[in-house]
């Protein structure tokens, strides 16, 4: 039976997600273009240039997760989980640019209408495509959600949120060629209003996902809560005296901490060799085997002691910050 924490299953796993919802986009956005074409619908068509622009990322998140699925080497000693965290950053910014588009594009529409210019005829075939899509992409989304929580992928997660814009842009586009084939002129106006919903939705999603993978990639921090956990775990093993500089940043789904703890002076050194053992075992089955704990151990005298970080009790709020050379080291 295969591990789930194991990087070759995971990036595997993923990797299968991504090459179907690649096919399915670009079926997809040449059966749109053409019946779009045929029909005279160019919101048809913008969602088959949608579907280029989803398969593009796709591709992109495939060889993301395949250079992530690699174990450590010699030139990269922390692995390569960081090219997913690339692969988020680079499908965030396609779907703020396609938003944007939509929200430009749209927009024009609905100023046209406005001042009077009718927006053009479609045909009812192109009805097709648009219900094809919605049923496709709800399928995909309800797919690549269940499994970006059974991998933790933040970039299956936002795929997964790009299949459901994309079924939002799909009944749109479906609401809009409805009402200009079958009721009259005034109901063009759907399709736009409708595109200008949705990027308002795809930028709220996209623009915290890029921001948290840019973060990432400049070696931001953990969050206060989660320094607050580990801090809680390191206090947990009774020997420990004192804990100061901690570390911490975000290796794709993995975590990376250094950390100094101060133990009892005139302990043997086979016993502070066991508590450091203890301590990484603790880690990895709270923040998964792949995650890496650095552990430097100190003498606890009186000096260092002021320097460390309090203990934590049950509800503490945040992480109460030593003074500040404590983050720095010594």
């Amino acid at each position: 039976m295969e591990n789930r924490d194991d990087l070759k299953f995971r990036a595997r796993s993923a990797s299968r997600v991504i090459l179907i919802g690649l096919v399915c986009n670009v079926l997809l956005m040449v059966f749109k273009v053409v019946v779009g074409v045929r029909a005279k619908s160019s919101a048809l068509v913008a969602d088959g240039v949608n579907s280029l622009s989803d398969s593009i990322t796709d591709a992109v998140a495939l060889l993301s997760f395949f250079a992530a699925g690699r174990p450590r080497d010699d030139s990269h000693d922390f692995g390569h989980a960081k090219f997913e965290t690339l692969a988020t950053l680079i499908i965030g910014i396609f779907l703020i640019v396609a938003a944007t588009f939509i929200l430009w594009k749209s927009g024009r529409k609905i100023t046209s209408v406005i001042m009077g210019y009718p927006l053009e005829s479609i045909r009812a075939v192109a009805l097709v495509p648009a219900a094809f899509t919605v049923i496709i992409k709800e399928l995909l989304y309800v797919y690549t959600n269940k499994m970006a929580q059974e991998l933790d992928s933040s970039s299956l997660k936002l795929k997964a949120w790009d299949h459901r814009s994309d079924v939002f842009l799909a009944c749109g586009t479906l609401l809009g060629i409805a009402g200009a084939a079958f009721f009259g002129e005034k109901w063009r106006v759907l399709d736009p209003i409708t595109a200008v919903i949705l990027g308002a939705i795809i930028l709220k999603l996209a623009i915290p996902l890029t921001l948290e993978s840019l973060n990432e990639l400049l070696e931001a921090s953990l969050t206060e809560h989660e320094e607050k956990d580990i801090l809680k775990m390191i206090w947990s093993i009774p020997e420990i005296r004192g804990i100061h500089d901690l570390r911490t940043r975000r290796l794709g789904p993995h975590i990376a901490v250094s950390v100094h703890i101060m133990l009892e002076g005139n302990m043997p050194l086979s016993r502070a060799h066991d508590i450091t053992i203890q301590l990484e075992r603790d880690f990895k089955r709270r923040f998964g085997p792949h995650s890496i704990i650095t552990i430097h151990m100190e003498p606890a005298d009186v000096g260092r002691l002021s320097k460390s970080y309090p203990r934590l009790e049950e509800g503490d709020k945040e992480v109460e910050k030593p003074p500040e050379d404590n983050r720095k080291g010594d």
